[in-house]
């Protein structure tokens, strides 16, 4: 079969989005399939030009021009959409290419749009990888009011996007019951799995998890790890490690507080990584010296194993109102490297539902700071925290891993003949 793939980013670009379709892209050519990428010639964060031609562990690449303003300023951010818009709708129309499926994620939102028109002129099947829901994300953003005209009208453009389509893949199922309002709307299906061992019926709302870098393993135990003392951080303290985005659907007035009331006997609580939200941290930490908060940069990939397993435990959060509309794949990484993972936020979404049936870890409600620092303290035993870590490796081995979790994608995928 033909497949066509379109994201706005791909690698050699770092963004997730692109690294994921690109393991999805290497395991359709395994099963033989020929698998062409449309994306942007520019990078995530507007800096770098990548050829406009290349072919990828079997996967050709063909990359579009656009702006490349990147993460700098929201009229920017348009523009990148736009031109990208422009461009890849020229490509999906006129310049053709054959395919028997294309399938659309989330970057730019509703460019799903395109790859169901294409698929319509062309004769195609399309389907939907959703890794962010539109509109809901925007209400969640604050950027669109509910019942709005606005807002009505996009939400008619994803029902109208999803309609017709072999399928709609989410990353959990709380997305897919969020995912379902809309495809129950437009195809009047309402089927759905409901753990993690997926019938082999083939719904219209699928799911299946995000999955770890390969790479990422636990640190062997008896084997000191060398970052830790390049750090400054001493073989007997906790350490509490947040990595990755800080952004607006996350939680980090909880931790900052507890730090606080813990003071210099507590933890050490170290964030590391950008985002909208840094900047909150930095003020917090300046204006709290009696904290013991550490900030670093994103850690490269090459040290990524060495820096997830530096940390005893690490934390993750999400915002209620975010729940279902987009599954952080931080927790994937944690696990993978057998670390328990300290989540604040809402029960009803993935990462505190996983955390919960793995006994990976602790789930503490929103705003709860008494429930946090109790959480912290059993946290901070090594005993604790090492059973736990174990629970999450083995749930990661289970339910986390690409080869299995790819190999579910291409199978349902190979059935949009």
């Amino acid at each position: 079969m033909h497949f066509l793939l379109l994201n706005q980013f791909y690698p050699p670009d770092p963004a997730p989005t692109g690294q994921y379709l690109h393991d999805l892209g290497k395991a359709l050519v395994e099963q033989g399939h020929e698998v062409r990428v449309l994306c942007s010639r520019r990078s995530y964060n507007g800096t770098d030009k990548y050829p406009a031609r290349e072919t990828r562990d079997g996967v050709e690449i063909v990359r579009l021009p656009a702006t490349g303003f990147g993460r700098r300023g929201f009229v920017g951010k348009l523009a990148d959409y736009g031109s990208f818009y422009g461009s890849l709708f020229t490509s999906l129309m006129f310049k053709g290419g054959k395919a028997d499926v294309i399938l659309a994620l989330t970057t730019p939102p509703y460019i799903g749009l395109l790859g169901k028109w294409a698929a319509c002129w062309h004769g195609a099947r399309h389907a939907h990888w959703i890794m962010d829901l539109y509109p809901d994300v925007m209400f969640a953003h604050g950027m669109a009011r509910k019942n709005s005209l606005f807002f009505c009208l996009l939400k008619w453009l994803t029902r109208y996007q999803f309609r017709g389509s072999g399928w709609v893949l989410t990353l959990g199922p709380m997305m897919a019951e969020k995912v379902k309002q809309y495809q129950s709307d437009s195809t009047g299906s309402n089927k759905d799995g409901d753990d993690l061992n997926l019938s082999d019926q083939i719904p219209s709302t699928l799911w299946v998890p995000l999955w770890s870098n390969e790479n990422l393993s636990p640190w062997p135990a008896k084997e000191e790890n060398p970052l830790r003392a390049e750090r400054g951080w001493k073989k007997d303290e906790t350490v509490f490690l947040y990595s990755g985005n800080m952004g607006l659907g996350h939680r980090l007035g909880e931790f900052l507080e507890a730090a606080r009331l813990l003071g210099a006997k507590g933890p050490r609580w170290v964030f590391a990584g950008g985002g909208k939200r840094r900047a909150e941290v930095e003020a917090f930490a300046k204006a709290h010296p009696e904290a013991r908060i550490d900030l670093m940069g994103y850690a490269p990939d090459e040290l990524l194993r060495t820096h997830l397993c530096a940390a005893d435990v690490h934390l993750a959060s999400l915002d209620s109102s975010w729940q279902g509309l987009m599954v952080p794949s931080k927790l994937q990484g944690s696990f993978a490297v057998g670390r328990p993972v300290l989540f604040v936020g809402g029960r009803n979404c993935e990462t505190a539902k996983w955390i919960e049936e793995s006994g990976g870890g602790w789930v503490v409600p929103e705003n709860d700071i008494s429930a946090l620092i109790l959480a912290v303290k059993q946290a901070s035993n090594p005993v604790e925290f090492q059973a736990r870590g174990l629970a999450a490796r083995h749930f990661a081995e289970t339910y986390f891993q690409k080869s299995s979790n790819c190999a579910q994608i291409v199978s349902w995928l190979e059935t949009l003949k």
